[in-house]
């Protein structure tokens, strides 16, 4: 017995020995690395990491000025959901026109429209959403400065009264703004709206507006009065604009749409149609046609879009 404890403690001694050495040689090990090589991969590592990082601020800042412009279109969804719905979108409609035609490269072409057809619908709702808006803040602006002048109310009480009572498209940034000014204050409440409607026209009046928290309203009357009129003549001339230049708009998409249309229904026809844009040779034609058409429906788009009366200037260079 005396022997198995002798041979116990000799084990429990050469166990501590071991340990003890690893760990001796593990610590010289690591300061060999450290003065070795250990900053320049550490240095590594560190630049990686901020890489990622600046990246992953990127692309939240992407998503939430995304999530920003669905919210101006009117959209009640989010980015992803967006996203899911237009693949969903192009699918359906590459695998119907798939099964008519039976060729890929024609359906494929259609269905990237398709899919982008979400993006096209929101994009006008949201240009007409700004153009009602725009359109209402003279009416806004004669009724605000009716109100004022005569000392009726002030302009937090004018601005809650807008919400309930004015042009329907002002309504809803109005309650915005009534609800965010019990929290925040006044200013960083007409800040915020600002910010959310991005709008040429809207900017000026709420900085305006802004104005009168800070300075008083005798001096903003004429100012906002001077929007009235100038908002005015800028949406005459707007309307002008669009109108003379509708021709050019929709005959740029009848150039854009109809070969396609000609070719689906060739390839719906003819099976030596098929087979040939289905080989190497048609799909390249077809390829190239579309890159040609896409690069023309960019330069008549450019060439036929509206002249703007109106910019954005009091915006921060630095988050735009």
């Amino acid at each position: 017995m005396c022997r198995g404890r002798a041979s116990a403690a000799s084990l429990v001694r050469g166990e501590g020995v071991s340990v003890l050495t690893a760990v001796v040689v593990g610590a010289c090990a690591w300061a060999l690395a450290r003065v070795g090589f250990g900053q320049p991969v550490l240095q590594a590592h560190r630049g990686t990491l901020l890489q990622a990082v600046s990246l992953r601020r990127r692309l939240a800042g992407l998503v939430l000025r995304w999530q920003v412009w669905l919210s101006q279109s009117g959209a009640a969804v989010t980015p992803g959901q967006f996203l899911a719905v237009s693949a969903g979108v192009a699918s359906v409609v590459f695998l119907v026109l798939l099964a008519v035609s039976r060729t890929p490269v024609v359906a494929a072409m259609p269905a990237l429209g398709a899919g982008a057809a979400p993006y096209a619908y929101w994009s006008s709702h949201r240009r007409k959403l700004a153009s009602r808006r725009s359109a209402s803040w003279p009416d806004a602006l004669r009724y605000l400065v009716g109100v004022l002048s005569a000392g009726l109310a002030t302009l937090h009480d004018a601005l809650e009264e807008l919400s309930r009572s004015g042009p329907e498209p002002l309504r809803g940034p109005m309650a915005r703004y009534v609800r965010l000014s019990a929290r925040v204050g006044d200013r960083q409440a007409l800040e915020a709206v600002r910010a959310e409607l991005a709008d040429p026209i809207s900017d000026p009046v709420l900085l305006a507006f802004a104005g009168a928290i800070e300075e008083g309203t005798a001096t903003v009357l004429r100012v906002l009065a001077d929007l009235g009129s100038q908002i005015t003549a800028d949406l005459q001339l707007a309307e002008k604009v669009r109108t003379l230049q509708t021709q050019s708009r929709a005959a740029t998409w009848g150039c854009f749409g109809l070969p396609y249309a000609v070719l689906f229904l060739l390839c719906s026809a003819g099976a030596a149609y098929r087979s040939y844009f289905s080989s190497p040779s048609g799909l390249i034609l077809v390829t190239g046609g579309a890159a040609v058409s896409l690069a023309g429906l960019f330069v008549a788009r450019r060439l036929a879009r509206p002249v703007a009366t109106t910019r954005r200037v009091f915006v921060e260079t630095g988050g735009r």
